[in-house]
C-alpha cells in the first residue's frame, strides 16, 4: 500500500491555484521527508519549461529521495519531452469511456488501443516503469476496459491507474472494479478518486482494502470541482488504522497548513486530522471519558497528529465533568459549590457567553463560590 501525491499536478487544477518553481520544490521536498512514496509533479510538455529546473532542485533537496512522476498524454512530443527529464515513472493517461473517447480524443476504441500501445512501447524504451491511467474507468464498460489493460500489460505496462473521474463511485462499487482489475490482471493496481461525493478518501481506502497497491491523494484534497482525496486523512488511516505506511503525520499537518496559506484556503477547524477544534469536547459525558481515559473518545492521541486535547465547560457540561476538572486541578467544592459553578456556566452560556476553558475553570469557581 502506497500513496502517489498528485498537489503540483491535479491540485493545480483548482481554479486560481498556482504556486512558484520554489514553492513546488519545498513541497516536493516537505512530501519525500513525510514518507510518500512517489510525487506527480507536473505534465510532460514543452510548454512546461520549468520542468527541468524543478526537477534539479528536488533532486539536489537534502533528505530522503522518493520517486518522481510525471504525468503524460498519449503524445509522442510528450513523451519525449519527459524522457529527456530525471525522473523515475511516466503516467500516461488514456480515456476508456465512449463519450470522451469522441470529445476528447476524436477517436474509436479500436484507435484507442492502438494509440494506447504505441504509447507505451515508446515511453518503456525511456522508463523502466510506466504506469497508464485509464480516464473515466468507474464509466466504462467492462469489456473494453479489458481490452485496454490486456493491450497496454503486452506493451509493458507496469501499473494501471484506474480513475473516478467524475467521482461517482462509492466505496463498495471501487472495491469491486478494483477487485476485478486485480484478478484479471497482471499489472500493479492504482485509484485517482476526485470528491464530487465527497468519497474521494473512503474510495482511496475501499481501493487498497480490495487490493489496490496505489492511490493518488493531494494536500487538502486540492483539484479541479470538489477536489480528490485527502492526502492528510488517506494517509492517518493508512499509518493509525493499519499500521501501514511510516508517514510523519506532524509534519504533514504542517505542510497542508502552509500551503492552506498559500493556496488562500482556510483549514476548516473540525477537518478531520488537520483541524484545530479535531480534538476539543464540551459534552458532560465524553468529558468525564476523556478526563478518565483519553483513548475513550478519541481515535489516536493529538500528539501524533500535532494536535491538541481542547476541553471546554460550558452548557453542555455536567456536575461530573466539573467535578473531576476540578480535581484534577487541585480544587475540591462542596456539593453546593460544585452546583453554583455549574448554575453560573450554564447561565453564562444563556446570555451568549462562549464555554469556558478548562485551563480557566478552577479560577472561574473560586470567583463564582466566594
Amino acid at each position: 500500500m502506497a500513496i502517489i501525491d498528485s498537489t503540483l499536478r491535479e491540485g493545480l487544477q483548482a481554479v486560481g491555484i498556482s504556486f512558484s518553481p520554489a514553492a513546488k520544490a519545498a513541497i516536493a521536498g516537505e512530501l519525500l521527508a513525510i514518507g510518500i512514496e512517489e510525487i506527480e509533479i507536473g505534465i510532460a510538455s514543452r510548454r512546461e519549461e520549468e520542468l527541468a529546473s524543478l526537477v534539479q532542485a528536488i533532486r539536489a533537496t537534502p533528505g530522503p529521495k522518493g520517486r518522481l512522476a510525471l504525468w503524460s498524454r498519449c503524445r509522442e512530443e510528450d513523451i519525449a519531452v519527459a524522457a529527456n527529464l530525471d525522473i523515475d515513472v511516466l503516467s500516461l493517461s488514456i480515456p476508456v469511456t465512449d463519450r470522451l473517447l469522441a470529445s476528447k480524443m476524436g477517436c474509436s476504441r479500436s484507435g484507442a488501443l492502438a494509440l494506447a500501445e504505441r504509447s507505451v512501447r515508446q515511453a518503456r524504451r525511456s522508463f523502466a516503469y510506466v504506469s497508464v491511467g485509464l480516464e473515466d474507468a468507474t464509466r466504462a464498460e467492462p469489456e473494453f476496459l479489458d481490452q485496454m489493460i490486456a493491450c497496454i500489460a503486452r506493451a509493458g505496462a507496469a501499473r494501471v491507474r484506474l480513475a473516478d473521474t467524475v467521482g461517482h463511485g462509492s466505496p463498495g462499487s471501487i472495491g469491486r472494479l478494483v477487485a476485478r482489475v486485480r484478478e484479471r490482471s497482471g499489472l500493479a493496481v492504482g485509484f485517482h478518486g476526485h470528491n464530487d461525493f465527497g468519497m474521494a478518501s473512503a474510495n482511496a481506502v475501499a481501493a487498497l482494502d480490495a487490493g489496490a497497491e496505489w492511490v493518488d491523494a493531494t494536500v487538502l484534497g486540492l483539484g479541479e470541482r470538489a477536489g480528490n482525496a485527502r492526502l492528510e486523512e488517506v494517509a492517518a488511516y493508512l499509518a493509525l488504522r493499519q499500521e501501514r505506511g511510516a508517514y510523519d503525520l506532524v509534519r504533514l499537518r504542517a505542510l497542508c497548513h502552509r500551503v492552506a496559506r498559500m493556496a488562500g484556503r482556510e483549514v476548516a477547524p473540525q477537518q478531520p486530522v488537520i483541524g484545530e477544534e479535531i480534538f476539543a469536547c464540551e459534552t458532560g459525558l465524553h468529558l468525564v471519558g476523556l478526563l478518565e481515559d483519553p483513548a475513550s473518545y478519541e481515535p489516536f492521541a493529538p500528539a501524533t497528529v500535532g494536535g491538541r486535547r481542547r476541553l471546554y465547560f460550558g452548557a453542555k457540561s455536567g456536575r461530573r465533568a466539573v467535578e473531576r476538572a476540578l480535581g484534577a486541578a487541585g480544587v475540591s467544592l462542596s456539593a453546593s459549590g460544585l452546583e453554583q459553578v455549574v448554575r453560573s456556566l450554564r447561565h453564562g452560556a444563556g446570555l451568549g457567553r462562549p464555554p469556558l476553558p478548562a485551563a480557566d475553570l478552577p479560577e472561574f469557581a473560586r470567583r463564582v463560590t466566594a
